[in-house]
């Protein structure tokens, strides 16, 4: 169990600035590419409530529940492409497949958006950081995004992770130093 698992059992359930009830909420895909870098196709989807205001309270959606925090980084992500949105996108994905939590038609399409997303980190914005709640410590988003990748099973392609001299895990795009 995550963090962001974690803490969704931990705060409630925050009503989107129209008053919508989120609680509910369950992520039913209409797109193959839904939340993946660089389609914005989660823009079109009736079953997502948000728009491009989500960006101002992301992180309290995030918090409190996998669905609700998928919608609101692919939305943020179509909007503001950052690796950061594409890395919290992949994870929520990740996490409501890995909780079963997505229909079972959506299972296997779930599992493809999560590695596409997580690879999309590392193709598109390999050298993006991540912030904690302070916006004082950051750390890269492309190790994260490759453990991902394997944590479902899946194989990161292009790249190679290597051990630093720092005793850090360092990604090399693979024919690259």
């Amino acid at each position: 169990m995550n963090l962001l698992t974690l803490l969704a059992c931990a705060l409630p359930a925050p009503e989107w600035q129209t008053g919508d009830d989120l609680s509910a909420l369950s992520v039913d895909l209409v797109y193959a590419d839904e939340g993946v870098h660089p389609a914005t196709t989660v823009l079109d989807s009736p079953h997502n409530p948000f728009d491009a205001r989500v960006l101002a309270v992301k992180w309290e959606i995030l918090a409190t529940d996998c669905a609700q925090g998928f919608y609101a980084f692919a939305t943020a992500l179509a909007v503001q492409p950052t690796g950061e949105h594409q890395l919290y996108t992949a994870q929520c994905m990740a996490d409501l497949v890995n909780g079963a939590r997505l229909s079972p038609e959506d299972d296997a399409l779930g599992w493809h958006i999560a590695i596409d997303g997580y690879q999309a980190v590392l193709d598109h914005f390999s050298d993006d950081l991540t912030y904690d709640a302070t916006g004082t410590y950051a750390w890269p988003v492309a190790p994260l995004a490759y453990e991902g990748i394997l944590d479902l099973g899946g194989e990161p392609v292009g790249w190679v992770a290597v051990e630093g001299e720092d005793g850090e895990m360092h990604l090399v795009k693979e024919g690259g130093s």
